[in-house]
């Protein structure tokens, strides 16, 4: 029985990074400055951003698109792929938490998943 269960979850496993690299296929073809663009536009719009606030995000998001751009397109595979994009984008929301207000802040992480939609449809080509 518990030889299944171990069978079982090693099996979900080594399908889910599968199908989170899967969901990522879209930022492939894309540029950083055209995601760190994206998730501006996103963010002013979500969490009504002061003009001020907005230069700082635009210029968070573009640093950390920089970052994330080996990651992406490096040759590692699945689970390792996925942990360095989650360590990069943990670097990425203390800096924007130190610029937001936590009402925004709050709201932000909120929004990742509905974030992540609208940068699919932006940045289809």
């Amino acid at each position: 029985m518990r030889t299944s269960k171990l069978i079982i979850a090693l099996f979900f496993s080594l399908f889910i990074p599968i199908a989170n690299a899967g969901d990522m296929a879209y930022l492939l073809n894309t540029t950083p400055a055209e995601r760190a663009a994206s998730q501006t536009r996103f963010m002013k719009a979500k969490l009504n951003l002061s003009q001020d606030v907005v230069a700082k995000v635009q210029t968070i998001n573009e640093d950390y698109a920089e970052k994330i751009e080996p990651v992406l397109k490096g040759s590692s595979i699945g689970l390792f792929k996925m942990h360095d994009i989650k360590a990069v984008l943990d670097q990425k929301d203390d800096t924007l938490r130190s610029i937001l207000t936590p009402e925004q802040f709050d709201a932000y992480v909120n929004a990742k998943d509905e974030l992540k939609q609208a940068m699919q449809q932006d940045l289809k080509h």
